[in-house]
């Protein structure tokens, strides 16, 4: 097990980055920047907790990518049941550290975070399995695609930006669990298979 941890990265990377988006959402709170899109001509404001999910996902993948292929797929070890939980205990370990901010700090964009970390993540372990190590760059699409054409309006976002709607709505819920429940299933099924 310590073998697997250390190889997979878990004690170094992944820990950190989990420390790094825990730290980064007490500071930024409800801090936002303006961006351009291109749905609308003024106020694309972006909070600045909107990019916070990508520093978990992309460690994740990382994590996930660090592997010995030959001793693996040789081995008795169940490195598929060992890298879901892996997924699904950083998933984990993400939504405690929203909520203690959350519960610090009363700031909903915490929550929001909380939800988007579910959402991309799902989004790039589903892409992973369709695609390989490319698949990490789609949760970056993703939140490009949101702050460039999610807008109606400065204020009214399209149905379909779910990371960019607030806490409460609930496709946007739906769609985060969805996607997080379809990428921890797709990590199990191609832990084997992937490079």
């Amino acid at each position: 097990m310590i073998w697997w941890l250390r190889v997979r990265l878990v004690p170094t990377v992944l820990t950190a980055a989990l420390a790094v988006y825990a730290l980064l959402l007490l500071a930024v709170r409800d801090g936002a920047v303006i961006l351009p899109a291109i749905t609308v001509n003024a106020g694309n404001t972006v909070p600045l907790a909107f990019f916070l999910p990508l520093l978990v996902a992309g460690p994740l993948a990382h994590c996930l990518d660090s592997r010995q292929p030959h001793s693996e797929l040789t081995g008795i070890r169940r490195t598929a049941w060992l890298d879901t939980s892996l997924a699904a205990a950083a998933m984990g370990a993400a939504l405690v550290a929203t909520a203690l901010v959350h519960e610090v700090t009363d700031a909903d964009t915490a929550l929001q975070a909380g939800r988007n970390t579910l959402f991309l993540t799902g989004l790039m372990l589903t892409a992973r399995a369709v695609i390989g190590r490319a698949g990490i760059v789609v949760p970056l699409g993703w939140v490009f695609a949101v702050i460039l054409l999610g807008r109606r309006t400065g204020s009214v976002f399209h149905a379909w930006a779910v990371t960019a709607l607030p806490p409460g709505t609930g496709h946007a819920t739906a769609a985060a669990v969805l996607s997080i429940t379809a990428g921890i299933a797709a990590t199990f099924i191609t832990a084997r298979k992937l490079p």
